[in-house]
């Protein structure tokens, strides 16, 4: 336990040293922001990197859908993140020429100030989940290496990014993601290696087709496990989103140049196809071997549901030394998340709703916005539970709220009114339907295909976003200018 406070203190050092670096770089107003808009491709391609290469994304929540499906959950996290990426790499060029820097400032140019309040206010709400999720999660796996509670391990991480991201600001997000990509790459394939070591010692291989994925009830080989209804659904609720989605567009944007930006997300995507695809794919199959369902309950050893399959690896095969190193791939791959969605979060609220790097005293102001950003984030965290409803819900707004105003930004005869109402029901009927849904309201109106699929609500919210936009010529101006 000393051992791993020493590696965990030394990782925290080191990243305040970096946040310090970038506050002396003296970005100042709109830089806090945009780090000048001056980064090569190296660091575009790795700080999208570790971005997704989080605890909850590709240590978590990948290796447990792989867990539930087999290597049918590709169409549920890998292949919807792949097309994402491409279409990034395509639009990056026509995107990377506009002067303005965040998503709602480019709608902003084209629909007015109010959509781009809407547009920012959804932003904030979607990263305070996902910054809250990956604190969570942190705490979770952190907190028996260290012997102190959950609560306590979410304390400190909240802190430390609080801290680093409110001196340097975007420039420390990037600079602490270098690292952070180093070391959770690192982690990830020494989990990799644990899997393929307890896959030796329980004498199976992948091979065996009798294992079914703990959800699917079928072959863990099964392309199609997750079904048709889910796979589609999924791909509805995902991919219009996070073809738009903020935190990497920033990074398209602050880069110095179209090729650099190109090359950024070229390197993400290979990475994606490794650290989303490959590796999480092998250790979510090897688990379902190393440790099989108990009937219809998940063993204890991988928590709720598997959502603590790399804690049961470490614990089960890792020596002591290397149990150290994996905690401080914990830390880092947390961190990469939160100061990104934390940095988002206080864009959206700071730079696009409020203006401040506009205002006499803006670093301050931005610093301010920051670490309260990172105060919401945590108070979320205490009060999360489900990684499938956070990415679902989270990621069905960026589709029914942000997707369609940022495309309308290159599209041509477009209503102005249309695009800020139609990201207003969006946001609200997303939200509303999500809890209808998950109180049972709408089991006796959605079709059975629909209510077992979990996901009504980003239906709903779809169609919402689609009356918002044809019927707002009826309603009135209000939150418009």
């Amino acid at each position: 336990m000393a051992a791993t406070w020493i590696g965990f203190i030394l990782y925290i050092c080191i990243t305040l040293g970096l946040g310090w670096l970038a506050h002396i770089k003296k970005d100042r107003g709109a830089e806090f922001w945009t780090a000048g808009r001056s980064l090569n491709s190296l660091s575009v391609g790795l700080s999208i990197s570790a971005g997704f290469m989080s605890i909850s994304w590709s240590c978590v929540y990948a290796v447990q859908l792989f867990y539930w499906y087999g290597i049918g959950a590709v169409w549920l996290i890998t292949i919807p993140w792949l097309i994402a990426l491409a279409g990034i790499y395509y639009l990056s060029r026509r995107y990377h020429h506009l002067s303005a820097f965040s998503q709602p400032e480019m709608v902003a140019a084209r629909f007015g100030k109010g959509s781009k309040r809407m547009i920012a206010l959804a932003l904030a709400f979607v990263f305070l989940v996902w910054g809250g999720a990956e604190i969570y999660v942190a705490g979770i796996l952190l907190a028996p290496g260290l012997g102190i509670s959950t609560q306590w391990v979410i304390l400190i991480i909240s802190v430390v990014v609080g801290i680093y991201a409110t001196m340097g600001g975007f420039r420390a997000v990037v600079m602490t993601d270098k690292l952070q990509y180093t070391i959770v790459a690192f982690y990830i394939l020494a989990m990799a290696w644990l899997a393929a070591k307890g896959l030796s010692r329980v004498d199976m291989n992948l091979f065996d087709l009798a294992v079914t994925g703990a959800k699917s009830g079928v072959s863990w080989s099964n392309l199609w496990a997750p079904g048709v209804v889910l796979i589609v659904l999924t791909m509805a609720a995902y991919l219009p989103g996070w073809i738009f989605e903020t935190d990497l567009w920033l990074r398209v944007q602050a880069a110095k140049d179209d090729r650099a930006a190109r090359r950024g997300v070229l390197l993400a995507g290979i990475n994606g196809l490794l650290f989303v695809g490959l590796f999480p794919m092998f250790i979510g199959a090897a688990a379902l071997f190393i440790f099989p369902m108990q009937g219809s309950t998940f063993p204890e050893i991988i928590g709720y549901q598997g959502d603590a399959i790399f804690s049961a690896l470490v614990s089960t095969y890792a020596p002591g030394w290397l149990a150290v190193l994996f905690s401080v791939g914990l830390v880092a791959a947390a961190m990469s998340t939160i100061d990104t969605c934390v940095n988002v979060m206080a864009l959206s609220l700071g730079y696009d709703i409020g203006e401040i790097h506009k205002r006499t005293h803006a670093e301050k102001w931005s610093k301010l916005v920051t670490g309260g950003s990172v105060f919401l984030a945590f108070l979320f965290a205490l009060n999360t539970e489900s990684l499938w409803d956070i990415f679902y819900l989270s990621s069905g707004i960026l589709t029914t709220s942000v997707a369609f105003p940022v495309a309308a930004v290159f599209m041509k005869k477009v209503n102005r009114r249309g695009v800020l109402f139609s990201s207003i029901c969006g946001f609200c009927g997303t939200i509303l339907f999500y809890f209808l849904e998950s109180k049972g309201i709408l089991n006796g109106i959605e079709p059975g295909w629909l209510r077992a699929s979990g996901l009504g609500y980003i239906l709903w919210g779809m169609l919402l976003a689609v009356f918002g936009y044809f019927f707002s010529h009826k309603c009135r101006k209000f939150f418009y200018k």
